[in-house]
């Protein structure tokens, strides 16, 4: 990626002219007129991702045969496998068409031989270590989400995949089934069904086969605990005695033959842990005083059985070595995570996998962990600033991850976190009267600034802005931006918790009037619009209480003019008098992004879910891409007529005020945008931020 940049730096003083003669179209989705001319269009195709590396890390699995290779599963960039027990990684998604990994299983005679589970798109089989997948769910009910799967160790053609369906409603019954396979995973039939009943359907999020007795299967599901089969899956009971905390997540058993009847069950919402001594006939509390902690899967080293570590969203990594009679926080305190791998062979090496930071490698049996990412492109990137007094620098914000910084366009990446207790940050926004001020807005820790110049990292700032008890997720399951947790919340609504205290209201846009920069309108997750006069010092409330804001833009003349769209569709809001009053501006669609123009005042381009639209004196007009979710529309500060809009499946850019659109670059295809920024000083430069690859530099020259 740094080697495109470096010979952009060559090549720019070479001047190639391609002119577009009468008559001849550009191909794309909405094509140039034809008989048009545009003088001079040159494009050079130096384009690539420059990072950083990371992102969401669902599923670990290691190769039982060899220390060396690892496999993760990622929610949008699909499969990576590393052949350095986890120092570096190589995406292997050939014949993948779904990239949204849930679970991964490695077939312990055939370790060539993995499947994995998706978040609605069923399962995928390769049988040559990951260089080409085939679709192998036949059978499988459609848009199945995919949570575990496990090999019979003995007979690996026998598998059995834990998974839920469509709700109608966001509500029960939920379709949840585990599917059986005789197969290898070309065909699958029901084994579990109708968990609580016709009008619930709960399902399962583990399923494992017990290696001391084959026979034996174990369904750990979310509303009604632990079941266990006898017969190969074909007949099911519960087995919940002694369980107060139905809310199972993770079943585990020791696979060391003199303990084959201990069993460990990890919850969600009260207990943390059960361990039962008998196949799961009674279960005890095994959570030894710890508080509250919401497990999402747990490993068992199979060296040494006493010890289990748990993946946790409430606590990182735990740990106990004495069989769950004593449980030590292992590291990762600050990151939630989904996934906790014991190397097979070499068993004080583990991997973790979290939500948006990437994986954590430890060599020490968690007592050290590292960033290990090398070649993972997933970072999920919220915002971009680019400093005006430094064209080689900027700070981005990945969910998850906090925020990053480069002093070299990307070449490489630093983390700049210090004093940032919430890397859950939605945007970044640089103080236009002070450009050495940036503000960070998080999910639950509030707003943040950093003085670049003092060396201090980020401090809490924003008095004034509203608190809430009640986390809620940033954006809805079918939202853009949605991320896997946020897509799972529907399922798994908040549980009571003993740790529950006032937080600030999730921040999701910030922006300052561009005629003056005392001026600051904040969205907020919720609580609507908050209204700053100091430069973003102190704020109060400036309507639409109740609504969530997913973008604000401010007329470029007049501080007072405000657009802002809100989690309810049909409308755009406007206020002519700095938020004190609110007009719809109806149009019924849903509104993801609105960008005012910086060159006329009353001029504002909304993105929505079926194109991009020009909003002027009370009227909408469609610009074009009427097929395209449009999530990022960025007007290009030296060219009034050139527009660039991102999309759901791609970029595209105007160069006539939006009569037509042409594709950025295939390799963008398929992937969200959620920002685009332009370089200070090289006005070609255009960085796409995206939802599941990172950023995409693209230089154009139009």
């Amino acid at each position: 990626m740094a080697s495109k940049i470096k010979l952009l730096l060559i090549l720019i003083p070479i001047i190639i002219f391609i002119i577009l003669k009468p008559g001849i179209q550009v191909t794309s989705n909405d094509q140039v007129t034809a008989g048009t001319t545009y003088l001079p269009i040159i494009s050079y195709d130096l384009t690539g991702w420059i990072g950083p590396y990371g992102g969401t890390i669902i599923a670990i699995a290691n190769d039982p045969t060899n220390p060396q290779i690892v496999y993760a599963g990622s929610f949008g960039s699909g499969v990576f496998k590393s052949q350095d027990g986890g120092r570096s990684w190589t995406s292997v998604n050939r014949g993948l068409s779904n990239l949204y990994i849930y679970s991964l299983a490695i077939d312990p005679q055939h370790p060539a031989t993995i499947y994995a589970g998706t978040y609605r798109g069923q399962v995928y089989k390769t049988v040559d270590g990951g260089y080409s997948w085939t679709w192998s769910g036949n059978g499988m009910q459609q848009d199945a989400v995919v949570y575990s799967i496990a090999v019979d160790p003995y007979t690996p053609d026998n598998l059995y995949a834990a998974t839920r369906g469509d709700s109608t409603d966001g509500h029960a019954p939920w379709n949840g089934v585990v599917y059986r396979s005789w197969d290898g995973g070309y065909s699958w039939a029901p084994s579990l069904i109708n968990v609580g009943g016709v009008n619930v359907q709960d399902w399962a999020y583990c399923v494992t086969v017990n290696i001391n007795g084959h026979n034996q299967i174990y369904a750990a599901t979310h509303e009604h605990g632990p079941f266990r089969s006898d017969d190969f899956g074909k007949t099911w009971f519960s087995i919940d005695s002694g369980i107060n905390d139905l809310s199972a997540r993770a079943i585990i058993f020791n696979p060391q033959p003199e303990f084959a009847t201990t069993l460990y069950l990890g919850v969600w919402h009260f207990d943390s842990v059960y361990k039962s001594t008998n196949n799961g006939a009674l279960w005890d509390l095994a959570n030894d005083g710890k508080p509250y902690v919401k497990v999402y899967s747990m490993m068992i080293d199979p060296l040494s059985t006493e010890t289990v570590y748990i993946a946790s969203f409430s606590h990182g990594i735990l740990k106990t070595t004495s069989g769950a009679d004593d449980w030590q926080y292992a590291g990762l305190l600050t990151n939630e995570i989904y996934s906790i791998a014991v190397n097979p062979i070499l068993s004080n090496n583990l991997l973790a996998g979290t939500s948006g930071d990437g994986i954590y490698r430890s060599a020490d049996s968690s007592n050290n962990w590292q960033h290990s990412n090398t070649g993972i492109n997933n970072a999920m990137v919220t915002a971009q600033v680019h400093p005006p007094s430094n064209a080689r620098k900027i700070y981005i914000s990945v969910y998850g991850a906090g925020v990053y910084q480069t002093d070299d366009r990307g070449q490489t990446w630093q983390e700049f976190n210090s004093g940032l207790t919430d890397k859950w940050v939605h945007n970044l926004v640089l103080n236009p009267g002070n450009p050495n001020q940036l503000y960070a807005l998080t999910d639950t820790g509030g707003l943040f600034r950093n003085d670049l110049n003092s060396n201090m990292g980020w401090v809490e700032a924003g008095s004034g802005l509203p608190l809430t008890a009640l986390h809620v997720p940033a954006y809805p399951a079918d939202h853009p931006f949605a991320t896997a947790e946020m897509q799972e919340y529907a399922f798994t609504p908040q549980a009571p918790d003993t740790e529950t205290q006032e937080t600030t209201t999730g921040l999701l846009t910030m922006t300052y009037a561009p005629s003056n920069p005392l001026v600051a309108y904040l969205g907020t997750n919720g609580q609507g619009v908050q209204k700053s006069t100091d430069g973003g010092m102190s704020w109060q409330a400036a309507g639409l209480t109740g609504n969530a804001i997913y973008s604000i833009t401010v007329d470029p003349q007049d501080p007072d003019l405000l657009y802002a769209a809100t989690n309810y569709p049909g409308s755009m809001k406007v206020s002519p008098d700095g938020g004190t009053n609110w007009n719809d501006a109806a149009l019924p669609l849903d509104f993801y992004t609105l960008a005012a123009s910086p060159y006329e005042s009353g001029v504002v381009y909304a993105g929505t879910g079926a194109g991009i639209y020009l909003y002027q004196s009370g009227t909408f007009t469609l610009l074009g891409l009427s097929n395209k979710t449009v999530t990022a529309i960025a007007i290009d500060p030296y060219r009034a007529n050139v527009i660039y809009a991102g999309t759901t499946s791609g970029a595209y850019y105007s160069i006539n005020s939006g009569q037509s659109w042409n594709p950025v670059s295939s390799q963008l295809n398929g992937i969200t945008i959620q920002s685009i920024n332009f370089d200070s000083s090289a006005p070609n430069l255009v960085y796409f931020a995206t939802t599941t690859h990172g950023i995409f530099l693209v230089t154009l020259y139009l």
